[in-house]
This record gives structure tokens, C-alpha cells and sequence, in this order.
């Protein structure tokens, strides 16, 4: 443990630019979603009425696949496929 800190450390000294993890629904946080907005943007193209409910921000700390649960009729398993496939395309965040 004291050794990847350390390593970190390191990298973070040096100036080395440590990516973030790609976006996934499965992964990335619904707020972390509404706070990137090409991410943003993505679910909006293919869930439109998910973040036009202003109970939206209740939702926050979920997922898209958590908020599956809850509104399986709108967050279908093809929307996720084809959001992933969407994040994936976008640049990377540092």
C-alpha cells in the first residue's frame, strides 16, 4: 500500500498526468455525469427524459445501471450499451 501511494506521489511530483477512469453507466455516478457536460450531453441523446425530471438530483450518487432498478421502463439495456459505446468515444478527462 505505502508503495503505490508512494508511487503516486511520485508521478503527481513529476508532473505525470494520471487519467481518470473512463465514463461507464455501470461505473460513473449520475452527479459526476451532470458535472461533465459532453457526458451530459450523451445520456441526454439517448435518455432524454432522465434528466428533465427534476427529481433528478435525489439521484445523484446512483448509476445509470443502479437507476435502472427504478425506471426500467425508460433505462433500457440497450440505452446503457449505446451510452457506453457513446463514452467511450469521448476524450479521455485528466
Amino acid at each position: 500500500m505505502r508503495t503505490a501511494l508512494a508511487a503516486v506521489s511520485l508521478m503527481a511530483i513529476a508532473g505525470v498526468a494520471i487519467a481518470a477512469p473512463p465514463l461507464s453507466t455501470a461505473t460513473t455516478t449520475i452527479g459526476e455525469i451532470l458535472d461533465t457536460p459532453a457526458a451530459k450531453a450523451v445520456v441526454d441523446r439517448h435518455l432524454p427524459s432522465v434528466f428533465a425530471n427534476p427529481q433528478i438530483r435525489m439521484a445523484r450518487p446512483l448509476t445509470l445501471k443502479g437507476l435502472q432498478r427504478f425506471a426500467k421502463d425508460t433505462v433500457s439495456d440497450g440505452a446503457l450499451a449505446a451510452i457506453d459505446k457513446d463514452f467511450a468515444a469521448l476524450p479521455a478527462k485528466k
